[in-house]
């Protein structure tokens, strides 16, 4: 397994999304072709999804022992996550791999009827259709493929069959041989996750209901979040695009994930397809019920802008965890609001479209009680939130500080208000009214202002001003030098921003802040800060930014 990647069997440090793309790392991944699937029957579905044999492999074993996921690659930490027929490992490349870079691998047991399929069945054309469809992606915010493989093994055992003629004890029974075939897909890709959306967003919610000083001490998170309004928005503007053309077709919380720098990345491509601007499709689809579109619903006609209502879905759990509710307030108000309070079975927010504009109203009320709230500016008194004992000292530092606190929050209950009325649009049931993915980033642009952390992002900025997902190619910076002479990378990361790390605690995610006193972390090195530079956009398309 060549690679030139750099590197002995150990680790290499997590890259930012912006350098792990720029710098191609994925390409450093190939694989070899000891055990390799030499049958037309298996190959010429690969060929014809248009993969490469160096990122695309069939295992072989003669039939012998079959490859236990998340083998070949070696598992380094508990599932991220699991679906029944689908599990996600966080993992490190197979041994032998000079590529050593921490990968998340989806292994999806590839079912047909009950039962595994074959080289040429269906589900296996469309399981490889997912994987061609994550190939060409390249966008900050939707996870690099970096590899796939598969894995299959048949067997021979007696089944012992009842013959039609005969019953009770009179019936006469058969032996015949049956092959039994098993067969997994892997899919690697980066970054692993730390945790998903929904995950996120129920951590923010459960630091508010706590106490005020857990909820000021998760406050980073509640920054986060008013940014990944404008970097999801643009990673579904990059995936409708002329020269990429994929529906998504299965926005949900699950499928946005957190990475180690706590920006959110799409992933999970198992429903998308590619489609035609202009085209419009009807007929049955695969779907999440909860978050799909009318016209998916009613299998009628429709366009890309089935995603954008998905996406409005999600951005109204957003806007209701930002105004101190759990994700599941949405719902459920809404359920109250249509009488359906006592319903059973999943919910859907098609099922409650009439009663939206009542929820964006509460919501709308509900921010406004809380502006109402606020302290006078002009008060020097601490508020609980504070969490400070009442013997300190009213120091001017502490004025300012909560002075800023204030203004941050009446910034983001104010953006809140705003951004409501787009997420209405979003969310409306002819899909003719919806914006357009491309159309969405400057309606939530001003939220990357209310906080100073993380700022906006330089990616979703390029992708706006100019039709380009990132800046122009550059290297990572490097610093330090490792045991074995090679210079060790830097993780990227913006001012003051976090670095996640998982709780052992089984079943959850805890997403702590590792504070920095500079724009890059360094791990086995030192390093002077390094200047952020401020820049000033123009308004964009009219709109008032």
């Amino acid at each position: 397994m060549s690679t030139d990647s750099a590197g002995s069997q150990a680790s290499q440090a997590m890259l930012h999304m912006l350098d792990y793309i720029s710098t191609h790392d994925h390409d450093h991944f190939e694989w070899d072709d000891h055990g390799r699937e030499e049958s037309e029957a298996w190959l010429r579905p690969v060929q014809d999804a248009g993969l490469s044999p160096r990122k695309h492999k069939v295992f072989n074993h003669a039939n012998k022992e079959y490859l236990k996921p998340p083998q070949p690659f070696v598992q380094i930490s508990p599932e991220l996550g699991d679906s029944g027929s689908t599990i996600v490992y966080k993992v490190s490349p197979p041994d032998g791999q000079a590529y050593r870079r921490p990968l998340a691998l989806k292994v999806i047991v590839c079912k047909e009827n009950t039962r595994p399929p074959g080289p040429d069945s269906n589900v296996r054309k469309l399981a490889l259709q997912e994987v061609q469809n994550m190939v060409a992606v390249r966008h900050p915010h939707i996870v690099v493929y970096v590899a796939s493989f598969e894995d299959y093994c048949i067997s021979n055992r007696q089944v012992r069959q009842r013959r039609v003629a005969g019953t009770g004890a009179r019936a006469v029974f058969r032996r015949v041989d049956q092959q039994i075939k098993r067969h997994i897909l892997g899919i690697a890709m980066y970054p692993p996750a730390q945790c998903n959306l929904r995950t996120f967003m129920l951590d923010i919610a459960s630091a508010a209901a706590h106490s005020p000083r857990t909820a000021e001490e998760e406050n980073w998170m509640v920054q986060y979040l008013h940014s990944y309004f404008g970097c999801l928005a643009q990673a579904v503007s990059y995936l409708h695009k002329s020269t990429v053309q994929i529906r998504h077709k299965d926005i949900k919380p699950e499928n946005v994930v957190i990475d180690d720098f706590g920006f959110p990345l799409l992933t999970d491509f198992g429903l998308s397809k590619h489609f035609e601007t202009g085209q419009h499709s009807q007929g049955p689809t695969a779907k999440t019920l909860k978050y799909a579109d009318p016209e998916a619903m009613q299998e009628t006609q429709r366009d890309e802008r089935s995603d954008v209502f998905s996406l409005g879905c999600v951005f109204l759990e957003m806007v209701t965890v930002l105004l101190g509710k759990p994700p599941s307030y949405a719902e459920e108000q809404l359920e109250r609001m249509a009488g359906n309070a006592n319903q059973v079975g999943e919910s859907k927010y098609t099922d409650a479209l009439d009663n939206l504009q009542e929820y964006i109203n509460h919501l709308e009320q509900m921010a406004e009680d809380q502006l109402d709230a606020l302290p006078s500016p002009s008060s020097d008194k601490p508020t609980p939130s504070t969490n400070y004992p009442p013997s300190m000292p009213k120091s001017q530092s502490f004025k300012e500080r909560e002075k800023a606190r204030q203004r941050e929050k009446e910034a983001s209950l104010s953006g809140v208000i705003k951004v409501l009325r787009h997420i209405r649009r979003m969310m409306d049931h002819d899909y003719h009214m919806r914006p357009y993915a491309r159309d969405l980033y400057p309606l939530f642009r001003h939220l990357y202002d209310i906080y100073e952390s993380p700022g906006r992002c330089e990616n979703c900025e390029e992708q706006m001003l100019t039709g380009r997902s990132r800046p122009p190619t550059r290297a990572p910076t490097m610093v330090g030098v490792a045991a074995n002479g090679r210079q060790l990378p830097l993780q990227r990361t913006r001012s003051n921003s976090p670095t996640l790390t998982k709780s052992p605690t089984a079943g959850s995610f805890t997403v702590r802040r590792v504070r920095a006193n500079s724009l890059y972390v360094a791990k086995q090195a030192s390093h002077s800060p390094t200047d952020v530079v401020d820049m000033a956009y123009p308004p964009h398309n009219g709109y008032k930014v």
